[in-house]
């Protein structure tokens, strides 16, 4: 074999090596992808189910009816679940903070600041990075009174 001949044939074995590597590199950033959108599905979800949980307490309260406390600590159970597996570490440790909190001190308004940093970092992890949103728009929207408002902010300074 001639030179000509060898170098044909390394040049058709590299191009063939390289479309080869370009094509698994392709299905394996595929992969990552599919995966990372399931992951955030389930984490997105998980936010949105803890948000519901206080949502419908929310509408417990205002509708002056009773809470189901066994169905409320099964999606609690469940969420603290998908948080721990699905959400961001900032996530987690500020619901974990709002818990432990509100279970030691059951009476103390308070526990709302620590719902609203919670609040708040969803809102951070689910793309809204620079959220301008304040603790004091928030719960003026789950109240609507600014008197009442006024009453409780210091709770959240």
């Amino acid at each position: 074999m001639d030179a000509k001949t060898i170098i044909s044939i390394l040049v058709s074995l590299l191009t063939i090596s390289s479309a080869i590597f370009i094509v698994v590199l392709q299905r394996k950033t595929e992969r990552i992808k599919i995966i990372e959108n399931q992951l955030s599905e389930k984490k997105y979800k998980a936010y949105s189910e803890l948000v519901g949980i206080f949502y419908n307490i929310f509408k417990d309260v205002k509708n002056n009816t009773p809470a189901d406390n066994g169905n409320l600590i099964s999606q609690l159970i469940d969420v603290k679940k998908d948080l721990f597996i699905y959400g961001s570490d900032d996530v987690f440790r500020k619901f974990t903070t709002w818990l432990s909190f509100s279970t030691e001190n059951q009476n103390d308004l308070n526990h709302m600041n620590y719902f609203l940093d919670l609040m708040l970092e969803i809102r951070k992890d689910m793309g809204k990075k620079n959220t301008s949103l304040t603790k004091n728009e928030i719960m003026l929207n789950l109240i609507q009174d600014k008197k009442v408002l006024d009453e409780f902010s210091e709770y959240w300074k």
